[in-house]
């Protein structure tokens, strides 16, 4: 039996995150949302969130804040508010294991994230600690439910090389490559995340430092506009060298909506086609395009907005290009019928133009706590399911594959010698040493993946 891996997941709280510089980001839309930035709504969210970590729970003030953020949103920001909120990131784990408790997923793969160098700043609880804190109190307490993937950021790294202050003041001390290192060896991470719709390409940045540099500036941190494209190009190799070497997944927010940096900042940043030239270098890189590049504007038959072909259809051929390209299905909105119909189009489609490759590269994850803000958020599996199931778009065994079977071999845990073997085996082997090292018992699908 297969097991249930959610590949993409996210346990983080709001004093994690430059939240204020974030809201800031969104685009708004319509008379009612420009009242709310002109009412600095973004401000009094943040720090409602902020305040609520501190003294407890939400006041009268806050949630009538909230309830209106959700009517201009046209988003429920109440569950989202809430975890963001939570004091501690045990707590925001234990929330992610009981809203799916019914779904018996066997591993959450959360992804954390390093937004600190993006978005106009607010004080954060410092990145190692976010990594520590996780290792201690989500780690090691799940018994190997959960393992997650350690954030790198360019900036960051040639921040501290450059004996740079950090946008919280003081000057740098922490390496991100040295951050990744150390969860990787020690902390019982699996993987690294990517976040270039912030502000870099997977490589060739030389072509967009003008873009950055603006946004450096626009953001109140000029100081980082001198940091040049070909410098992060090479802190980028560096870790796809690491990754490929030592057998270190990597997943990349890889859709041209969600958090950015700036609107539309996916576009100068996270194509999947700029992944090319990485996967040109580092064939053996194990790589997951996040999200699947679904939104509005980039459906399958959608006409593509950045002048090339949509980037469901890009990462359609990448999967079947490249042998160890994945994609997962993080915050699909198949419970909403106008989108699910759009899904079940598309995916008879994609079966048809790609026959028998996207069954074997497609990864389950639902984004939460991101999602929360969609009404229904808590049956996707359900939902997903019901559509892949649909007109037997997908068997039983590609079921089963989708929902674990295929996440095994993208995080390189099963034993060596499995077919169709990909030689990534240092995944499983790192656990077992962390298991056996913190006294943890190896959970069952650890023990029962193999040949």
């Amino acid at each position: 039996m297969k097991p249930i891996i959610d590949v993409h997941e996210h346990i983080f709280r709001g004093r994690d995150i430059p939240v204020e510089g974030y809201l800031y980001s969104r685009r708004y839309q319509g008379f009612a949302a420009r009242i709310a930035r002109i009412l600095r709504l973004p401000t009094l969210l943040a720090r409602c969130i902020r305040r609520t970590q501190r003294h407890g729970k939400f006041g009268p003030c806050c949630r009538l804040l909230i309830g209106f953020a959700s009517m201009v949103g046209r988003e429920d920001y109440r569950t989202w508010a809430e975890i963001l909120a939570l004091p501690d990131v045990d707590d925001v784990a234990d929330r992610l294991r009981g809203t799916f408790k019914k779904d018996r997923i066997d591993l959450f793969v959360t992804l954390m994230i390093d937004y600190e160098y993006w978005f106009k700043n607010t004080v954060d609880t410092p990145l190692v600690r976010q990594i520590d804190d996780v290792y201690r109190y989500v780690v090691l307490q799940s018994n190997g439910r959960v393992h997650p993937f350690v954030p790198f950021d360019p900036i960051r790294e040639l921040a501290y090389r450059k004996k740079m202050a950090s946008p919280d003041g003081g000057r740098e001390r922490d390496g991100s490559l040295a951050l990744v290192k150390d969860a990787i060896s020690n902390k019982g991470f699996m993987g690294v995340k990517v976040y270039n719709s912030l502000g870099y390409r997977p490589m060739g940045n030389s072509a967009v430092d003008t873009q950055r540099r603006n946004l450096f500036k626009r953001i109140g941190m000029e100081r980082y506009a001198a940091i040049t494209g070909r410098e992060i190009d090479g802190v980028l190799d560096e870790l796809y060298t690491y990754c490929e070497r030592e057998e270190v997944p990597l997943t990349a927010h890889c859709v041209a909506d969600g958090i950015e940096s700036y609107w539309r900042a996916s576009y100068d940043f996270g194509s999947p086609g700029f992944w090319r030239a990485v996967l040109r270098m580092h064939p053996t890189l194990h790589l997951n395009l996040a999200h699947f590049g679904w939104c509005d504007a980039e459906r399958y038959t959608a006409a593509g907005t950045d002048g090339n072909s949509p980037w469901v259809k890009q990462i359609c051929e990448m999967v079947r290009d490249y042998p160890f390209v994945y994609t997962d299905v993080a915050h699909h909105e198949v419970f909403t019928p106008r989108k699910a119909a759009g899904f079940l189009n598309d995916y008879r489609l994609i079966l048809r133009d790609y026959p028998g490759v996207v069954q074997k590269k497609l990864l389950f994850g639902i984004d939460w706590h991101v999602i929360t803000r969609v009404v229904g958020y808590e049956n996707f599996t359900r939902e997903y399911l019901a559509l892949l199931k649909r007109n037997g778009l997908f068997t039983s065994s590609e079921i089963a594959d989708f929902l674990g079977g295929n996440a095994l071999h993208f995080l390189g845990l099963l034993k060596k010698g499995t077919l169709p073997a990909s030689g990534w085996t240092k995944n499983r082997k790192r656990l077992g040493f962390f298991y056996k090292r913190n006294g943890i018992t190896p959970p069952r699908w650890f023990t029962a993946t193999g040949p």
